[in-house]
């Protein structure tokens, strides 16, 4: 058994011990305070579950802590973001709004929300539930509203704003790579390719595992005419993402480059 494994099944037995524990007030109140303990206990697991983008146990999971306590604001916030990621877009809307109706300031449910409205298109929506989420002085990762608010803008041809949005990104969270990315992404799209080369660097410079910007910032120093620093970083891409489509894809553009 693993470590993870371990792990989880100390946590479900100490919440499941925990539920047989008789309340002092009543019977009543013991029963909810078990259920309520049930559904953590599951919680914990689904949430475990989704961060190993195994999506269907987690479902599974937080199917069950729904059961024992469907009032709970983040078991229903946690069965949007797996709907979403199964592309079940009625039901991750449906669950998140349900969390949002649970807790009154809850920014994180308003981001993933967002996230939802991102991916059907509905770019208003969107960009309200983002700006709903940075309103909230007790948020505690806007730079995640924000990278989100500069792709909405990205995916319309709005580059000034994404540009904008990215960097408050950055600016909130120095080392979040994904954010350098698509500020390279972003100037690419301007043809400013010095600005665009600089941050996909920084991308792989806080990320050196990060194969996706490796590959853009090759692409961008073949678009200036740098073919050695293209070759090296094409075979960089090779080299930390073996058998994968993006190594497919670099060692047939490292062919393309000429000697």
């Amino acid at each position: 058994m693993t470590m993870k494994k371990i792990l989880a099944v100390a946590i479900l037995a100490f919440f499941l011990t925990s539920c047989a524990v008789t309340s002092e007030n009543g019977p009543g109140e013991g029963s909810v305070k078990r259920s309520e303990a049930k559904a953590r206990a599951h919680l914990i697991l689904g949430s475990a579950h989704i961060r190993n983008d195994r999506l269907i146990q987690a479902l599974k999971e937080l199917l069950e802590a729904e059961k024992y306590d469907p009032q709970n604001a983040d078991v229903q916030s946690h069965l949007g973001v797996v709907y979403q990621n199964i592309k079940k877009y009625p039901l991750a809307v449906d669950h998140l709004k349900r969390a949002l109706a649970l807790r009154k300031n809850f920014p994180d449910a308003h981001n993933s929300l967002g996230t939802v409205y991102h991916d059907m298109k509905m770019y208003p929506e969107a960009l309200t539930e983002f700006n709903i989420a940075l309103s909230d002085l007790l948020y505690t990762t806007p730079h995640y509203a924000h990278f989100n608010i500069g792709q909405v803008y990205l995916e319309q041809g709005l580059y000034d704003q994404a540009l904008a949005a990215f960097k408050k990104s950055v600016e909130i969270a120095p080392g979040y790579s994904l954010a350098y990315n698509k500020i390279g992404w972003t100037y690419k799209a301007l043809n400013n390719l010095e600005e665009a080369a600089s941050a996909f660097k920084k991308a792989t410079e806080y990320a050196p595992k990060y194969a996706i910007a490796f590959f853009n910032l090759a692409e961008v120093y073949v678009k200036m005419g740098q073919n050695e620093k293209a070759r090296k970083n094409f075979k960089k891409v090779i080299e930390i993402a073996p058998r994968t489509s993006l190594d497919e894809s670099a060692r047939k553009r490292l062919a393309e480059i000429p000697e």
